[in-house]
């Protein structure tokens, strides 16, 4: 009797994850785009601004930003994109914050960690960061950068 207890309950359950609620299908990762590379880009006398480059070969010119600006131009496919920077935190380095979070007008987000290494003669290295894009379907596309702080030196 015990067995055949056993052997209904165990149906019943089998039924009951069988004929369950289906779950979504998982929309497929997007293509990642190729970066490209921004312009060449010009500070004014005292400016200092952010360079941040692909960490993979070949190496990428894709983030600037000047301080205290809140934008930030991005070649992170073969467009170049002005971002809108909606939330900074972290540790305040040079006139940069370590995390900064961005969006677009089309309402793409992007983040952005970095860490700072060693000071240089008129700026710091930006000895490792990341990129994350945060795409409508769910997926987050990860790029890893290196950098620059630097200054443009006063006019004497």
């Amino acid at each position: 009797m015990r067995q055949v207890i056993a052997i209904v309950a165990g149906a019943l359950l089998l039924a009951a994850c069988a004929s369950g609620d289906k779950k979504r299908p998982v929309p497929p990762a997007p293509e990642v785009p190729e970066a490209g590379n921004l312009p060449a880009q010009d500070l004014a006398d005292g400016e200092c601004a952010l360079f941040l480059w692909t960490q993979g070969a070949p190496r990428r010119f894709i983030y600037f930003s000047k301080a205290g600006s809140q934008t930030a131009e991005t070649m992170l496919t073969e467009t170049q994109q002005t971002m809108a920077l909606v939330r900074q935190g972290g540790t305040l380095f040079g006139q940069f914050m370590t995390e900064m979070d961005y969006t677009t007008i089309e309402g793409e987000t992007m983040s952005l960690r970095i860490t700072p290494g060693e000071m240089v003669e008129g700026g710091q290295k930006i000895s490792t960061g990341r990129i994350k894009l945060l795409n409508d379907g769910g997926w987050e596309t990860v790029i890893p950068v290196a950098g620059l702080r630097a200054c443009q030196p006063d006019a004497e």
